[in-house]
């Protein structure tokens, strides 16, 4: 019988069916003949460029997606997940004019303006934002994502009441969705409203025993069976999921950690020092990184977040970056640093005499240890708080360092950030392994 030739469009569907199922090389080898027999095929450059923006190669998938909105220019969807991968670039300012070209485009679209509002809100524009979003609301008012979205940016400008009614209604329209909980939970803790979150809390661990989230956040709130760290599991998932955004997060919290560290490793340097063997100990997206590059002759960055070290690798300043537990990779590099730093790390810590021991151990005879951790005057040495981060008191850290052998140099207390429209109170410390 003789084979039958698919069409370019046949062809298409097919690739299109093995890439909505995860056969990624199916998918890829169509879309790749596809494009050979015709270059400019839009739907094979649109799809092919999905697939590459899926796997976090955005460079190429933008590259697809622009040629595809060259040959369709009145396609919406095109200039909608274009504005996606400008995003994911670190572009907000040229995923903006997509998004809006979308909306020209097609005035009902929901999505875009949902994705213009976190842009806009990256940009530091949130009444532009709050706009967007309540656009997008007044359209479909069963848009879950638009609703979190609105109350993610009210709780953040310290509207809590309203934030608490746009998660709840987010709940309500998909009661199961683990990240409209926990905005919700973390919004009741901000109030003190700790009964109203307990029970989304226990529904969330009833359908999902094993969520490490849940049962972090439910110690959080009710005080008990609180674990002496946050599970790598917990910290993990926290910070892959919103890697993306983290910077721009950071910078709308007035976010001031990786600089307050940075400052306070300056202070116990010498003028000129070079050559420093350094671990930047919960890098994340490497917002350290430039600060101790100059002093680096080898600069390695540790997190437990790959989303967050693919980030830090873009910045090009590090020698090494590894995923891994800090304890555990601390413990297993016996002097083998001249300065490790660790800013806004050891708040998912609760008791920190292994990790000071591990740091101790780790550093050579002279070596500095700076880090950061939020401040309590409550507890009983360190307090596992509401929103599920550790609060320390001087009085503990300043002990622990003394017991595990490092020499304080200096406490600095400073706020680390804004939060809700409040600062959040840390202490910058500097300590050192004894000659």
């Amino acid at each position: 019988m003789a084979q039958t030739e698919l069409t370019l469009d046949e062809a298409l569907e097919v690739a299109a069916r093995a890439h909505r199922v995860g056969d990624l090389p199916v998918a890829e080898a169509l879309y790749g003949r596809i494009l050979e027999a015709a270059p400019d095929h839009v739907g094979a450059l649109h799809l092919y460029g999905l697939l590459e923006h899926g796997r976090g190669r955005h460079r190429e998938a933008l590259r697809l997606i622009r040629q595809a909105v060259e040959h369709a220019p009145g396609a919406a969807g095109l200039h909608s997940d274009l504005g996606n991968v400008l995003f994911e670039l670190d572009r907000p300012d040229l995923a903006v004019q997509a998004y809006e070209e979308a909306i020209r485009l097609a005035p009902e679209g929901v999505a875009a303006r949902n994705n213009l509002g976190v842009a806009l809100r990256v940009l530091r524009l949130p009444e532009a934002a709050e706009g967007v979003y309540r656009e997008a609301i007044a359209i479909d008012p069963k848009h879950r994502d638009a609703w979190d979205n609105l109350g993610r940016l009210l709780a953040g400008s310290g509207r809590i009441v309203e934030a608490i009614a746009c998660h709840a209604r987010a709940l309500e329209l998909e009661p199961s969705n683990a990240a409209t909980r926990r905005h919700l939970i973390a919004a009741y803790g901000a109030t003190g409203e700790h009964h109203k979150a307990l029970p989304i809390l226990q529904d969330w661990l009833r359908e999902e025993p094993g969520s490490e989230t849940a049962r972090h956040l439910l110690a959080a709130i009710s005080g008990e069976n609180v674990p002496d760290r946050a599970s790598d599991a917990y910290v993990a998932n926290l910070f892959d999921a919103f890697a993306a955004t983290f910077d721009h997060k950071l910078a709308r919290l007035d976010y001031r950690a990786p600089e307050l560290v940075a400052e306070a490793v300056a202070a116990s340097q010498e003028a000129g020092t070079t050559g420093l063997a350094i671990l930047d100990a919960g890098c994340g997206t490497g917002l350290c990184g430039p600060s101790l590059r100059p002093f680096a002759d080898r600069l390695i960055g540790i997190d437990l977040s790959r989303k967050m070290l693919e980030r830090a690798a873009a910045r090009g300043c590090y020698d090494g970056l590894e995923a891994a537990e800090l304890t555990a990779f601390l413990e297993a590099r016996a002097s083998a640093y001249d300065l490790v730093v660790s800013a806004d790390t050891l708040c998912y810590f609760g008791r920190l005499d292994a990790v000071c021991r591990a740091a101790a151990a780790a550093l050579r005879p002279g070596g500095r240890f700076v880090f950061s951790v939020e401040e309590t005057e409550s507890g009983d040495g360190f307090t596992l708080q509401g929103h599920g981060r550790y609060g320390h008191t001087r009085a503990y850290v300043e002990k622990v360092l003394a017991e595990t052998g490092l020499i304080r140099l200096e406490t600095r207390s400073a706020a680390l950030r804004m939060e809700r429209g409040e600062p959040v109170h840390g202490l910058v410390l500097t300590a050192m392994r004894s000659l």
